[in-house]
């Protein structure tokens, strides 16, 4: 069950009992110029940078991103604003648009159709995320170790993400502040953002690639694993640890081990880097599938073993 952050409560002095947020005097007319600033700037292409740029007067952020989650189509990429010295990796967005988003915890959130606020990563993510491939490769790889988002809900479904992630871990102090800063955050968004969902772009071919992909992650290794060991194939992809996979399969730890040993050795591969890496690169032959399993169109290349 998602449930949002709510420390929206604002005083200049702490009041007993209530979360606060302290912002020195000195910095409040830096905070407001920046405010307006990127009002000013809402419609243009100069909005990200101001947004970024007033988040900053508050907490160092080195790396933003605002997505967009069409109910029925593939993610939108809408801006970015990143620092220089975060490592990028060349063909992350080609592989997460083509299919990694679907275990983005963030993506997944609003399968469960959150609520719109502010979400730390590591409160939405699975237990053992911070050791999955998925983590490895779009965030340690990329040099940033902690991520919050704002998620705002829109209708029919779709929702709107602006994500702010950092090479070292926010304090608990900034992150109240980057709580505080939600509703105003959430306007913003929705101004500078609504019409993207209804954009050209969400084109019928964007809608089959989401619906394929969908299908596909579902289907994924069902040609040769058993349903129970497809199950565990999806939790270990998401980050689930083995005890949380054995809490929400409602059986045993040893068992889970048994099922992941076979279906290792179903798949011919020894590690999660290698799931997870054949999980991408069947995806990525989903165009050409002609069966609900994307295994059977990387076998029937020979990509795999026969």
């Amino acid at each position: 069950m998602y449930s949002p952050s709510a420390f929206w409560h604002y005083e200049v002095y702490p009041t007993d009992g209530i979360d606060t947020v302290l912002i020195p005097d000195s910095n409040t007319e830096v905070l407001f110029a920046a405010m307006a600033d990127a009002t000013r700037c809402l419609g243009g292409d100069l909005f990200s940078a101001a947004l970024i740029k007033m988040i900053r007067t508050q907490v160092p952020v080195d790396s933003m991103a605002a997505v967009g989650f069409p109910e029925q189509a593939r993610p939108l990429f809408l801006s970015e604003e990143t620092r220089q010295d975060v490592f990028t990796k060349e063909g992350d967005l080609a592989n997460y648009v083509g299919g990694a988003y679907l275990l983005d915890p963030f993506y997944r959130a609003t399968l469960e159709q959150a609520p719109s606020g502010f979400y730390r990563l590591k409160d939405i993510a699975p237990d053992n995320f911070y050791d999955s491939e998925y983590f490895r490769q779009y965030y340690q790889f990329s040099n940033l170790t902690d991520e919050v988002g704002y998620l705002l809900a829109r209708e029919g479904g779709a929702y709107l993400h602006l994500s702010l992630a950092r090479i070292e871990p926010y304090t608990s102090d900034e992150l109240k502040l980057l709580e505080w800063m939600t509703p105003w955050l959430l306007v913003m968004v929705e101004r500078q953002w609504q019409n993207s969902l209804s954009r050209p772009e969400l084109s019928s071919l964007e809608v089959t690639m989401h619906g394929q992909l969908s299908k596909a992650f579902e289907n994924f290794g069902r040609s040769v694993l058993t349903d129970r060991e497809c199950e565990v194939a999806h939790l270990i992809l998401h980050g689930h640890s083995t005890k949380s996979m054995a809490s929400k399969l409602d059986i045993s730890v040893e068992t889970i081990k048994v099922h992941r040993r076979n279906l290792y050795s179903k798949l011919d591969i020894s590690s999660q880097p290698e799931l997870f890496s054949l999980f991408l690169s069947s995806l990525s032959l989903v165009e050409a599938m002609s069966e609900s399993d994307p295994l059977v169109a990387y076998h029937s290349i020979g990509r795999g073993p026969q």
